[in-house]
């Protein structure tokens, strides 16, 4: 069956354009034709329907069509422009800090122009880019920003759809003659032909191409822009057994239209993974050296290899390459165009449960933080789920934290950083960080993991006081555990930023003083047990009690030096 659409509650002031997912749970939004971005924060049940908005620091400049990705530290990196108001096609390049709500420029590429270049982050979490008019590729490191050469595609990789497969490859079809295909190999650095396709999916006039999305099945779908013997086609590719291998391309079927309908194709525009394992996707009218609206939308069956129209929000007018769409961590997707408006599709059924994440454990990471660290596998997902092509890049394969309080409900999403990867791999053990956000109260919760809209199975969590969690009751073992993990941290040139959180004299002189206290209690306690204190009745037996503990706290106190006694008597 297919989906419903929703309008949110609170409808955005402003014209809706990019949309990305931040690790926090929010959604980012860029204001059309602007620097300016705002966040839609879900409600205290977790409903994004019944959001509300909120405003972001602003770019630098305003830019459209655009390269962009979630960093592995969770930041959000843009750069380029097809049209900006640094110019046309500009090369320049910002990141944006969800923490500190700031943006900062980045070095600037080796070539004069980036616009809307072709992009995708590497399973290692670097941004690799390809140039408007040769083959030529660049990867960008966040952590020593700066750029290096990456191998070169045999032809221009402007307008091309680029989607990571679970191999550490990227395959795409070819935008300009010839039209056959190739796939980036990350572990040689390298491209080489994929062979042709047995369909025309890019428009030859416009060198346009829709979506592409890596599925459940391990195949890629790719919606075609052009018009072929009157239908918009579609094409699938199946990978091989060894990322050196060739793969397969077979014909998908037809974008369906009624028999006195136009043509529809999809040029520039969205779609999006659902947790059922349908792609929704979004078509239009087909016009010769232009883009057709209103726009359609439609589910892909990959169990049936079919193609079925849904029904499409009112908001749907506009020209199909203003439209966008994210996958949210609900398994709901939003869409919205350069309009005020924006709907919420809530697709039917679950995934299957091979599609989930794990988590095998969850790790406080310090006394005195709210920080934590959770393994588990397939917590990137299994797909970049949410895709667009060379314009906009919302790909949300990276792992959300949703905590539920078991008193009162309420829904918070921890901020997740320091991703050990970004590929799809669909074994083996990966991690994250996470920080428990300030608004959550102490108490006990329920703990998911979330990658593309699906949820894993939620473990009960239980968030204390950092500071006056149990572990205090070995405070010797404990300090020499922090003093450790933050020294390695620290020797390794401190990956996280965590240099502020060693334990300062301080703090170090109150656990002592903590120790003390809490090995006098151990032994009056001992005392009482054995009855070395005389029988009296229960209010004279606690009076004895307090004053035994009063003397070992002063006792436990640091002494004053005769010269500073004498100067109190003063």
């Amino acid at each position: 069956m297919p989906g419903t659409w929703k309008p949110l509650t609170n409808q955005p002031t402003f014209n809706v354009s990019t949309m990305i997912l931040l690790t926090d749970g929010r959604v980012m939004v860029q204001e059309e034709a602007t620097a300016n971005w705002y966040a839609l924060t879900p409600d205290a049940n977790g409903s994004y329907i019944k959001g509300t908005w909120s405003s972001l620091a602003a770019m630098s400049f305003w830019r459209r069509y655009y390269a962009s990705g979630i960093l592995k530290d969770g930041r959000v990196i843009v750069i380029g422009g097809e049209q900006s108001g640094a110019g046309g096609d500009t090369n320049k390049g910002e990141i944006y800090n969800p923490v500190t709500n700031t943006w900062s420029p980045i070095a600037l590429p080796p070539w004069a122009t980036v616009g809307d270049a072709a992009c995708c982050i590497l399973p290692d979490g670097r941004l690799m880019i390809g140039a408007l008019l040769t083959g030529a590729c660049e990867i960008y490191d966040p952590v020593t920003n700066s750029w290096s050469p990456a191998g070169s595609a045999a032809i221009r990789t402007n307008e091309e759809s680029w989607i990571l497969l679970r191999d550490n490859t990227i395959v795409t079809p070819q935008n300009f003659p010839p039209y056959q295909s190739e796939k980036y190999n990350f572990a040689t650095n390298t491209w080489k032909n994929e062979g042709a396709l047995p369909v025309t999916v890019v428009d030859p006039v416009m060198a346009e191409i829709g979506p592409g999305m890596l599925m459940y099945n391990d195949k890629v779908i790719y919606f075609g822009a052009a018009n072929s013997g009157g239908y918009g086609k579609t094409a699938l590719y199946t990978p091989p057994a060894l990322p050196t291998g060739t793969g397969t391309w077979a014909a998908g079927p037809d974008i369906p239209h009624t028999a006195a309908g136009p043509t529809l194709v999809s040029n520039d525009c969205p779609a999006a993974l659902l947790p059922n394992g349908n792609v929704l996707f979004t078509a239009a009218p087909f016009l010769h050296n232009n883009w057709g609206s209103p726009v359609s939308f439609f589910e892909y069956d990959p169990a049936t290899n079919t193609i079925t129209a849904v029904p499409a929000p009112a908001n749907n007018g506009q020209v199909i390459y203003s439209s966008r769409m994210i996958l949210l961590p609900t398994g709901e997707v939003m869409f919205g165009q350069w309009t005020h408006g924006m709907q919420v599709y809530q697709p039917t059924g679950g995934p299957n449960p091979v599609w989930k994440p794990t988590i095998s454990s969850v790790t406080h990471l310090g006394l005195f933080t709210s920080n934590y660290l959770l393994k588990g596998t397939k917590l990137n997902g299994l797909s970049q789920a949410c895709t667009y092509g060379d314009d906009c890049s919302p790909a949300t394969n990276y792992p959300l934290v949703r905590l539920k309080n078991l008193a009162t409900g309420h829904v918070y999403y921890a901020r997740t950083y320091a991703f050990s990867t970004r590929a799809l791999a669909a074994s083996g053990l990966m991690s994250c960080q996470f920080t428990v956000p300030p608004t959550a109260p102490f108490g006990h919760y329920q703990l998911c993991v979330i990658a593309n809209g699906i949820s894993s199975h939620c473990v009960t969590f239980t968030y204390e006081h950092p500071v006056l969690k149990s572990r205090f009751i070995d405070s010797t073992l404990v300090l020499k555990e922090e003093f450790e993990h933050y020294g390695k941290l620290i020797a390794e040139g401190d990956p996280w930023d965590r240099q502020d959180w060693v334990i300062n004299p301080v703090i170090q002189e109150l656990a002592d003083r903590l120790e003390t206290l809490q090995s006098s209690i151990a032994e009056t306690q001992s005392l009482i047990r054995s009855q070395q204190l005389p029988e009296v009745g229960k209010q004279v037996a606690q009076a004895a009690f307090q004053e035994v503990v009063t003397a070992k706290v002063q006792d436990a106190k640091p002494r004053q030096t005769d010269e500073a006694e004498a100067e109190d008597k003063k």
